[in-house]
């Protein structure tokens, strides 16, 4: 099959950027996906609902009404591709398959995953995802208070549990917190917290550990590491001390001091409220600290991504229940 080279500067359509694409709501993507839909069926010249069934099985999604925000974008980012080569215009690749992490480091098996047809970025760590590897979507959350996560990186979707980095655990915290409960660390993931702390002794010289020392906090965490613990509880007042302690350690990277800073100053928002939200409309939990996100003054990868989202944890085994380290209050 061969298509005429057509390309959207020779066409006359002003289709969005890939930036653009980002910052699309709604009726806004839906009528881009049909204007795109219906522009690459008269460049192909096959039917347009031919065109939006192949369109909806790259993607993933059942038809276009299933589809939310985040799947929308990813039909303008297919489409842009389409319509700025042609040849590209094929039937979607083979599913494909993947040794997903088994025990206390599985994650559950996503909605959809497929190769990314532009660059983008990662729905939940922000890394940058090039043309080509491997996204994909997470179910649903089946608790309403989390926001469904957009496209994610192979990382996020298999391996942050199982090979967690320095941000997985610190997303992990801030998340929990955002939904009102204390964080759930497995082994894999107290062991790079309990790493993080004490391989310098400025963690422990902050202000925030001579107010709240986290010293049983240590001790826990080993234990965890030891025993192989699926799921450990860091309590509330613990997390927010553990990530005002780490700010200022020496060897964390760029992107991870970027992160802490971010939750920091959020979870400083959510207790000042500098804008004003009113508790009577959005209460004091998920939704106020959703709407305390969405409107900072200070936008960060954190408020752009929203949430909070369900990061999973592991059920612990029947006979084992969970431990909390630290207080609740």
């Amino acid at each position: 099959m061969t298509f005429e080279a057509v390309t959207l500067d020779m066409a006359t359509l002003d289709f969005p950027m890939v930036a653009e694409i980002a910052a699309l709501r709604g009726a806004r993507l839906c009528s881009w996906v049909d204007t795109g839909t219906e522009a690459l069926a008269g460049i192909v010249g096959k039917p347009t609902e031919r065109v939006r069934a192949r369109l909806t099985k790259t993607v993933g999604v059942k038809d276009l009404q299933a589809a939310d925000d985040e799947d929308l974008r990813e039909c303008l980012r297919v489409l842009r591709t389409w319509l700025s080569d042609p040849a590209s215009y094929t039937p979607p690749a083979p599913k494909p398959k993947v040794q997903r992490p088994e025990g206390i480091g599985q994650l559950p098996v996503p909605r959809t995953v497929k190769q990314a047809h532009t660059e983008t970025t990662c729905g939940l760590c922000a890394d940058p995802v090039k043309a080509g590897d491997l996204v994909g979507r997470m179910r649903d959350p089946k608790d309403r208070q989390f926001t469904p996560m957009g496209w994610l990186c192979t990382h996020c979707l298999y391996e942050r549990r199982e090979k967690p980095r320095r941000r997985d655990v610190v997303l992990r915290i801030f998340h929990h917190l955002f939904a009102s409960s204390a964080a759930g660390l497995n082994a894999h993931e107290c062991d790079v917290l309990r790493t993080w702390l004490t391989e310098t002794e400025v963690p422990t010289a902050s202000t925030a550990w001579r107010e709240d020392p986290l010293d049983t906090t240590l001790v826990r965490l080993e234990t965890s590491v030891t025993e192989g613990k699926g799921t450990t509880w860091i309590a509330v007042t613990t997390a927010h001390t553990i990530i005002t302690a780490l700010q200022d350690a020496p060897g964390s990277s760029e992107a991870e001091t970027a992160l802490l800073r971010a939750v920091a100053q959020h979870l400083d928002e959510w207790k000042t409220n500098p804008r004003g939200i009113e508790a009577r409309r959005y209460g004091t939990g998920p939704r106020y600290r959703a709407e305390v996100l969405k409107t900072t003054d200070r936008p960060t990868l954190l408020s752009e991504r929203g949430g909070p989202f369900d990061l999973h944890h592991t059920p612990p085994p029947a006979t084992e229940s969970g431990d909390t380290v630290g207080s609740t209050g």
